[in-house]
Order: C-alpha cells, then sequence, then structure tokens
C-alpha cells in the first residue's frame, strides 16, 4: 500500500474514535421517558371502622297540624295603613336630598371665583348669602344629591382636590 492511503485510513480511524468519545459526551442517549417507579409515598395508615347504628323510625308519628293552627288566624293583628306621604319625599312633596357646604366667605368675589373653579371641574356649585351674627357671609354649596353617598364621595373628592373639609347637610330649598 502507498503511504497516502496508509494515512487517510488511520486519520479515519482516529476521526472515528475522537467521534466515538466526543458524541456521548454532546448528546445524552439516556431514555428521556424513563420513570422512576420507586416509591416514595409512607405506608397508608390503618383506620378503624366505626360501627354506625341503624336510624329507627318512631312507631306514632303525631297528628299533623292544620292550617290554621300554623297561622294563629284568630290571633293575627290589626294590618296598618302606611303612611301616605311616599318614602323619600319631604313635607313639600320634594324629594330628600344632600347638599355640601364647601365654603364660607366673607367677600362675594371670593365665594364667586370658588363657584367657578368647583364648576370647572364639573360640580353642581352654587353660593347663598347668608347673615350670621350680625354680619354678611356667602356660603358655597354643591349638589343637591339625591343619595348621601354619592355626596359623601363627592366630599371626599372636593376635600382632596381643593383642600378644604366639607359639610353634608339636608338640602332645603
Amino acid at each position: 500500500m502507498s503511504s497516502g492511503l496508509k494515512q487517510r485510513i488511520v486519520g479515519a480511524f482516529v476521526l472515528g474514535a475522537l467521534g466515538l468519545i466526543i458524541l456521548p459526551l454532546l448528546f445524552d442517549f439516556a431514555d428521556p421517558n424513563r420513570v422512576d417507579r420507586n416509591s416514595k409515598l409512607p405506608p397508608a395508615p390503618e383506620i378503624e371502622s366505626i360501627s354506625v347504628a341503624k336510624a329507627e323510625r318512631p312507631e306514632a308519628v303525631s297528628d299533623k297540624p292544620t292550617t290554621a293552627e300554623i297561622f294563629d288566624i284568630e290571633r293575627s293583628t290589626e294590618v296598618t295603613e302606611a303612611n301616605e306621604k311616599p318614602p323619600g319625599l319631604n313635607e313639600l312633596g320634594l324629594p330628600n336630598g344632600w347638599i355640601l357646604q364647601v365654603g364660607s366667605f366673607e367677600e362675594k368675589a371670593s365665594a364667586s371665583g370658588f363657584v367657578n373653579q368647583l364648576r370647572q371641574q364639573k360640580y353642581n356649585a352654587f353660593s347663598k348669602r347668608v347673615e350670621v351674627k350680625g354680619s354678611t357671609r356667602y356660603r358655597v354649596y354643591v349638589g343637591p344629591k339625591i343619595s348621601k353617598s354619592r355626596a359623601q364621595a363627592d366630599k371626599q373628592n372636593i376635600d382632596r382636590a381643593f383642600n378644604t373639609d366639607a359639610i353634608i347637610l339636608h338640602f332645603v330649598p
């Protein structure tokens, strides 16, 4: 044989041997679907059985009460008529409402400015002139609201936005 052919054959054997050594290192030929069948659970505890007595039906069943006995029609009380004024309405027949007193000012211009700020925030604001201890005050209100919970929610929002402490009052038209 020629030396070139020998070198090629030896080189092929060396490459084959290297492939057999490196190939198992690169690939894991273990079965990936292999399941460990050894149980790691403790044995089941022994449970004592309990004997339960069988329920017995009573021999005599009492008579069923009549409808009159159940509802006791003879002892019923007189039905009174409900109030004539509809619920949620005041003496004038208007819905009960809630209003927020947001501020009280000595100057009408200050009250008007605050009313405008509230209206810009989409609140139904207005002011009223009030006499307090001989001096004129201008009180700023928001509302009216039919539900007190809505008035309380508006109070929290207004107090937070304008740094005030609004008062929830009954609305009197």
